[in-house]
């Protein structure tokens, strides 16, 4: 069936198995461990970087300001984080993990599924640095300002950059 499909829907319809693995691990973690992907991204994060600002894991973690709110305050009320102000700059807010997060993050599973994490450790470096890679560039071209500047160079007539690098 996918022969019949133009380079465009394959895509979308790789993204969407994609996505859609994602949300239903991120749904198992909600059932399972009472959070989200989401949520178990940012604490790990804030547990690596402890103690860090909310804006550092924002870029950190690829999340947005008004995403990263909500997630805050979901692992706040949790009691998996703490919410400080930085001692020097009193509008900085620094994060750190507490005892519930630290134990909640021991026995907490992998952000990717089982399987998935098995099958990447048999690949070798070599190709795990290559799949990485390309997911990196996917990420990129779909990122709203890359698109835009795609959009800007092909209205001006030239063509998009090579995606064979």
């Amino acid at each position: 069936m996918e022969n019949n499909l133009t380079i465009e829907e394959q895509l979308i319809l790789a993204l969407r198995r994609i996505t859609r693995a994602v949300d239903i691990h991120s749904n198992e973690l909600q059932r399972n461990f009472g959070i989200t992907g989401p949520q178990l991204t940012a604490l790990r994060v804030i547990r690596r970087l402890h103690p860090v600002s909310a804006g550092i894991l924002a870029r950190t973690a690829n999340i947005s300001s008004a995403t990263l709110t909500g997630i805050i305050d979901r692992l706040l009320m949790k009691g998996f984080i703490t919410r400080t102000l930085h001692a020097a700059d009193k509008r900085t807010v620094v994060l750190g993990t507490t005892q519930a997060g630290e134990e909640l993050l021991a026995r907490a599973p992998s952000l990717l599924k089982n399987g998935f994490c098995v099958e990447l450790g048999r690949m070798s470096e070599s190709d795990r640095t290559v799949l990485i890679e390309r997911l990196q560039r996917v990420a990129t071209l779909m990122e709203p300002d890359q698109l835009a500047e795609i959009q800007d160079r092909v209205d001006a007539g030239h063509q998009p950059e090579s995606t064979t690098d």
